[in-house]
C-alpha cells in the first residue's frame, strides 16, 4: 500500500551520498528559542525533506506519555508513527520505550560530550552509548522509508544529540548550526509561553544568567563538531527572517539537496505557508497551521533592561563577535 503522510517529498535534484542506505540526517543545533521550529516547519514543507520536530524526546513524549504530535493527532494514533513503529520495531513497545529513555539519560547530556567523542575510554558508558545509537538507527532509517524523503530533519538542537548522533549507524549526519543574538535568547525564555500539548501549561522560565552561559557552552560544542569531521554550515534567525528564500535555499543545497523556484513557492518574502507535519516534540508553533508572518523578533531591544543587557553582553561576548552581532546593528523590522 502506498502511503503519503504531509512530509514533502520527492527524490528529484539531489546528489546521490557515495553510501548507499545511510540516512541523511539534518541536525538543527543551537539553543532554545533561535528559531529551529520556524526553519525546521519551512524545511519540512519543502519536497524531499521530512522534519519530525525534537526527535530526542521521542521515547518520553512520544511512545510512553502519548503527547501530541504536530498534526494535532495523539502519537499512539498518528498514523505516521505508528508506522514508523512498525517498520522499526514490529511496532511501538513500551518496554523498549522505557529502556531508551533510560539509556538516553544515561548517555545523551552536555555533560557526556566528552566521552561521546572517546567512548573507549569507559567500556561501560561505551556499551549503553552503542545499544542506545542502535535504536535510534532503527528510528532514523524507518522515518525515511515511512515519508520517502531523501532528508530527515531532527530539532533536538542539544550538542549532546548531535554528537550522539555521530555514533548511530547508517546516519549521513549533517549539522544546520542555527544561532540567534544572545540577548533575543535570554529575553524570550524568561518570557511565559503556553503548551497547547499540555493543557496550556507553561513552558520552562529561566534567568538571563544561565541562559547567557547555556548559550555560549552549547554554540561553542556545536562548532567543535565542524573540527570532527561532521559537515556543518551555520545559520543565523535574524538572516533566516530578513532572507527566508535565500537562507533556505543555501540550507537545502548544503544537504544536498537543490530546490526549485516551484519547492519553494510556498516561502514569500514575509510569509511562509505552513502544512502540518509529524513533529513529536517542540516550541508551540510546531502546532500552527497556514499563513504565518515572518517578523524578526527583537523584543529584547525596548523590553530588556538595560542592566540586564549589558550583563548578557559581557557573558556572552566572544559568541556574539564571532557570529558578527558585535558591533550592534538592530536589523530591519518586517
Amino acid at each position: 500500500m502506498d502511503v503519503r503522510y504531509s512530509c514533502a517529498t520527492d527524490r528529484g535534484g539531489v546528489v546521490t551520498e557515495s553510501s548507499p542506505g545511510a540516512v541523511r540526517v539534518a541536525f538543527v543545533g543551537g539553543h532554545g528559542r533561535s528559531g529551529s521550529t520556524l526553519l525546521s516547519r519551512i524545511l519540512g514543507a519543502t519536497r524531499g525533506f521530512c522534519a519530525v520536530g525534537e526527535l530526542c524526546y521521542l521515547w518520553d513524549q512520544g511512545v510512553v506519555n502519548d503527547r501530541m504530535c504536530g498534526c494535532g493527532r495523539s502519537f499512539h494514533t498518528c498514523p505516521f508513527w505508528t508506522e514508523v513503529g512498525e517498520r522499526a520495531f514490529g511496532g511501538w513497545d513500551e518496554s523498549v520505550a522505557r529502556e531508551a529513555w533510560a539509556l538516553r539519560k544515561s548517555v545523551e547530556r552536555v555533560r557526556f560530550v566528552p566521552l561521546m567523542a572517546a567512548p573507549s575510554v569507559s567500556p561501560r558508558y561505551q556499551a549503553r552509548l552503542r545499544r542506545y545509537a542502535e535504536l535510534m538507527s532503527r528510528v532514523y532509517a524507518a522515518v525515511r522509508d515511512v515519508s520517502d524523503a531523501d532528508v530527515v530533519v531532527d530539532t533536538s538542537k542539544y550538542p549532546s544529540s548531535a554528537y550522539l548522533l555521530r555514533r548511530v549507524p547508517d546516519v549521513d549526519l549533517r549539522l544546520v548550526h542555527l544561532v540567534r543574538s544572545s540577548h533575543g535568547v535570554c529575553y524570550s525564555w524568561s518570557k511565559r509561553v503556553e503548551r497547547p500539548d499540555r493543557g496550556g501549561k507553561p513552558m520552562a522560565q529561566y534567568p538571563p544568567v544561565r541562559t547567557a552561559v547555556e548559550w555560549d557552552v552549547y554554540n561553542g560544542l556545536l562548532g567543535v563538531l565542524g573540527t570532527l569531521g561532521v559537515p556543518s554550515v551555520l545559520l543565523r534567525y535574524e538572516d533566516l527572517v530578513a532572507s527566508p528564500r535565500a537562507s533556505v535555499a543555501r540550507v537545502a543545497t548544503f544537504l544536498r539537496h537543490r530546490p526549485t523556484v516551484d519547492d519553494l513557492a510556498f516561502l514569500g518574502d514575509d510569509a511562509v505557508e505552513l502544512p502540518t507535519d509529524h513533529s513529536v516534540a517542540g516550541n508551540p508553533m510546531r502546532f500552527t497551521v497556514g499563513t504565518v508572518p515572518l517578523r524578526l523578533d527583537e523584543a529584547w531591544r525596548e523590553q530588556m533592561p538595560r542592566s540586564t543587557r549589558a550583563l548578557v553582553t559581557a557573558l556572552t561576548v566572544p559568541g556574539l563577535l564571532g557570529y558578527r552581532y558585535l558591533p550592534d546593528r538592530p536589523a530591519s523590522r518586517r
